[in-house]
């Protein structure tokens, strides 16, 4: 969901797209593992290491960061050979501006096609009374990317290089060595530890700004037309303090179970002025190979307004 809710505050609207992005950054991170292609072969490891912020105290012994990575390489390589998935996101966002808070919490299912490339996400936003809410759709196919705007009641078609980008970056996501890289760009090794659960593994990363500020210079190079202007807009609101992630492989298969995150960061909402929020990330992922094709249906195509992202991002800086 990148779009402009022009009936939100200035506050409101600048964490929104702070949080559409770091979503984004999420199902990137997915499609980083299942575009990439790796041919070693893959080979049960027992590695045990320091307690994370999101799971249980365990007895455990540290590793070292190749022993990381190779897990990270080991879902690299079985995730290559899958052509859909299903994830599920839930996101609870408190914010802090003007001594006042609020809360919203977010709630999206998103089914993905590899062969070829498509996807389709239905999403609800709660505010913190739990009495409006807010659905938007979204699908992205060959025929285009298209995106429903519940406050006008009305399907948009983003121009035809935003959806170019997100092909690009798709693309440059079937380079292992580029994507470990993107990866492994937003944090040193030695902010990342492993467990040993039983069934699955549980990799902790701990980042900063710097690291996110690296991964969207490296998206921004990839981007020719206007999500290339959206991330370098929003990351110029941002001040990163904290971002933890966490993300569950399973043993047996080597797929993701969960990616989740915890982020702190202050956003400018105007000169002097800024808004601080924390958002818990879960992330869960499923169906794996069993995605039917995705299709826009016809109506859809036939009624949706084109969208203007110079104009509209233009008439954000004004």
């Amino acid at each position: 969901m990148w779009y402009n809710v022009d009936t939100y505050d200035a506050e409101e609207e600048a964490v929104v797209q702070m949080k559409n992005i770091i979503g984004f950054l999420t199902l990137s991170i997915a499609l980083i593992l299942t575009a990439c292609n790796n041919d070693d072969d893959s080979s049960e490891e027992k590695i045990p290491a320091e307690n994370d912020k999101f799971g249980e105290q365990h007895d455990k012994t540290s590793e070292n960061g190749d022993d990381i990575i190779n897990i990270l390489e080991q879902s690299v390589g079985a995730m290559s050979d899958i052509d859909s998935f299903a994830v599920d996101m839930n996101t609870a966002q408190e914010v802090n501006v003007n001594d006042e808070s609020f809360t919203t919490e977010t709630e999206a299912n998103t089914e993905v096609t590899l062969e070829p490339f498509a996807y389709y996400e239905e999403a609800a936003v709660v505010d913190d009374e739990g009495t409006e809410t807010m659905n938007t759709e979204v699908y992205f196919t060959d025929d285009g990317f298209y995106t429903y705007e519940a406050f006008l009641d009305e399907w948009m078609i983003l121009p035809e290089e935003v959806e170019a980008d997100i092909r690009t970056l798709h693309t440059h996501q079937r380079n292992p060595e580029r994507q470990l890289e993107l990866l492994m760009a937003q944090v040193d090794v030695d902010n990342m530890s492993a467990e040993d659960h039983g069934d699955h593994y549980a990799v902790t990363v701990s980042g900063d700004e710097e690291g996110l500020l690296e991964v969207a210079a490296m998206m921004i190079d990839n981007l020719d037309g206007g999500m290339g202007m959206v991330v370098e807009d929003i990351m110029s609101l941002v001040d990163v303090n904290e971002i933890n992630y966490e993300i569950l492989i399973d043993k047996e298969t080597h797929y993701f179970q969960e990616f989740n995150a915890q982020i702190d960061m202050d956003v400018t909402v105007e000169e002097g002025q800024s808004a601080a929020s924390q958002q818990v990330i879960t992330t869960t992922y499923d169906a794996f190979n069993d995605i039917d094709e995705i299709t826009i249906p016809e109506n859809i195509r036939e009624n949706a307004e084109e969208v203007d992202f110079e104009q509209e991002l233009d008439g954000e800086n004004e």
